[in-house]
């Protein structure tokens, strides 16, 4: 599957419940329960997935699955890592360009901004591809920020 600027994108195969499972939906992944290890679905509904990153369903498959651990019908669907939408400082917020994503250290959890300068999808550290520069972001702190929209890369 390709991305913006043709770019490809890791297509994965798992497993959704039915109410879930509609092509464009977003969803973080929590991990999974104790009910799921020893399940023969096991590898392909949640171990190819990421705790905590951000998928987005696009494409659904004909098959229907019964989860046995947690008696619901799950559909086999073809999901990608979801871009994140972040705020970065200024000059880092050029179209294109490959990051390292590092939080907003300002310690401002009230502030209007923050799930953008500390996005849960993304981990300090991670490499992504700026895909869209937004506006500016207003900070209580002056901190001179933009708001992205940014793609996580494999490591090179």
């Amino acid at each position: 599957m390709s991305g913006e600027g043709g770019k490809r994108v890791k297509t994965i195969i798992t497993l959704l419940g039915e109410g879930q499972a509609r092509v464009g939906e977003l969803f973080i992944h929590k991990g999974f329960g104790a009910k799921c290890y020893g399940c023969r679905y096991f590898n392909v509904c949640v171990k190819n997935l990421e705790s905590g990153r951000v998928y987005r369903v696009v494409g659904l498959r004909d098959r229907v699955l019964k989860c046995e651990a947690y008696d619901i019908e799950m559909r086999v669907v073809e999901v990608v890592e979801s871009e994140v939408l972040a705020a970065l400082p200024s000059k880092q917020a050029i179209l294109g360009a490959l990051v390292t994503f590092h939080p907003q250290e300002c310690g401002e959890r009230g502030c209007e901004n923050y799930e953008l300068c500390s996005p849960e999808p993304l981990r300090s550290g991670d490499r992504c591809e700026i895909i869209e520069v937004y506006e500016a972001v207003r900070c209580p702190r002056d901190f001179q920020i933009r708001k992205v929209l940014l793609r996580r890369v494999s490591p090179s």
